[in-house]
């Protein structure tokens, strides 16, 4: 049976699947294979300068630089971002970022997540210097077909740069099709805030609910909002986590139940033991009842 089931496989053909869960803490000093630097329609499309990247025992270190995908700009550099398949309720998207603003002033300098197609359209949610003020606030952006526009959430209120520079963010869909959901977390023991506007259904924004249903890229970005000067901003990014639950059958958790599945649980067939990603139904064997699993959720996710 498995030298059938082998043959057989080899005859599919395979489509390419993107990781469903994200993880990222930075502590291995390097970014995995599937994070990359490039943004369709963006000059230059790979936007990594590795003398404004640092990867330390923490952080993500990207010191600011001029470039932006604003409307018909399209010129951001440093954007590191995962490819992301079709996103399954309950999902979320989180991160943590310390915006350090040094001399910036004058300029709505941000940074904070970015969830995209291409340069022409995304979505931003990000921690934003409000320059008459001097202080922070959380925001939102879109830009859809190059026309971009305030999203319409916000943080009910702007804090002191002294107070924290650092804050987290979090979107999340706990039903299918049902509505999005803003939050902030400044670490000061109040938890998570909703923003303003929170939550949304999907279709307010239809780059955003494109990318929850086919795909895209989210990823982490800095931008100057025009300021120049000798002591940039630096963002320091100390993770970034997608989280969605799992399809049950995907061996490899890639979001397709397809031949790598198969192929895994077979090479594993027959071996005991607790924790191994072949033994599906955790029963301590990966046996005829973990194969059969993959067999009847074969597709699902494709």
């Amino acid at each position: 049976m498995r030298r059938v089931l082998l043959i057989g496989l080899l005859l599919f053909g395979c489509t390419s699947v993107y990781p469903q869960s994200v993880e990222e803490d930075f502590l291995s000093g390097s970014l995995p294979t599937h994070w990359g630097w490039q943004v369709p329609l963006n000059s230059p499309l790979n936007t990594l300068d590795t003398s404004r990247v640092q990867l330390t025992s923490e952080f993500l270190r990207i010191t600011f630089q001029p470039g932006t995908l604003y409307e018909g700009f399209n010129s951001i550099r440093n954007l590191p971002s995962v490819p992301i398949s079709a996103l399954r309720a309950d999902w979320r998207i989180e991160t943590r970022v310390r915006l350090q603003r040094n001399g910036a002033s004058g300029a709505y300098v941000q940074a904070g997540l970015k969830l995209f197609r291409n340069a022409d359209n995304y979505f931003n949610f990000h921690l934003v210097l409000d320059p008459p003020t001097g202080n922070y606030y959380v925001s939102t952006g879109v830009e859809q077909a190059g026309r971009y526009q305030f999203a319409g959430l916000i943080s009910p209120n702007s804090w002191s740069p002294t107070t924290t520079d650092i804050v987290r963010l979090l979107i999340r869909q706990r039903e299918p099709n049902g509505a999005i959901e803003f939050y902030y977390d400044l670490e000061d023991r109040q938890g998570w805030r909703p923003l303003d506007g929170s939550p949304v259904s999907p279709s307010v924004f239809p780059i955003l609910q494109d990318l929850i249903q086919n795909g895209g890229f989210i990823g982490l970005y800095t931008d100057t909002a025009g300021w120049s000067g000798t002591n940039p901003p630096v963002a320091w990014f100390d993770y970034l986590i997608v989280a969605q639950p799992p399809i049950e059958g995907d061996v490899n958790n890639d979001g397709c139940v397809d031949d790598a599945d198969l192929l895994a649980v077979l090479f594993d067939f027959g071996a005991t033991g607790c924790n191994r990603d072949t033994d599906i139904n955790r029963d301590g064997v990966v046996d005829d009842a973990d194969l059969l699993t993959v067999l009847f959720a074969f597709g699902s996710g494709c």
